[in-house]
């Protein structure tokens, strides 16, 4: 006669909490760190479009900021402002750069450090 399996197999009630407890942290630092990804890919675009406009139609530093400035207050962009974007000379063009962090606080103690920076080279004839 055989011998039934005494042995059990499967997941227990702690190890799917652990499980669970993981997700929801790792879901909850997606919601909280994602908004900042997305606005760094607005404010990217936002140099990209300000360096074809004074490419094309010309204009020194202040157009440039300026346009920069209300491009970033229509797309609700708040974490960077005029004053932190720098325009440094160079040959053949300027480059335009920003650069900045971003603490998001997550649970507890612990915070997340986002830190971004672009530049663009502009052209101008």
């Amino acid at each position: 006669m055989r011998q039934p399996n005494l042995r059990q197999s499967g997941a227990s009630l702690i190890g799917i909490l652990a499980v669970l407890a993981i997700v929801v942290f790792l879901g909850t630092a997606v919601l909280k760190l994602a908004p900042h990804y997305m606005q760094f890919a607005t404010i990217k675009s936002v140099m990209n479009d300000a360096r074809k406009d004074v490419e094309s139609n010309g204009g020194g530093t202040n157009e440039l900021l300026s346009g920069i400035d209300n491009r970033l207050y229509v797309n609700g962009v708040n974490v960077v402002t005029r004053k932190d974007f720098k325009l440094k000379r160079e040959k053949g063009g300027n480059v335009l750069s920003v650069a900045y962090e971003v603490r998001e606080h997550l649970a507890g103690n612990l915070d997340a450090v986002m830190t971004f920076s672009h530049q663009v080279k502009i052209n101008q004839e």
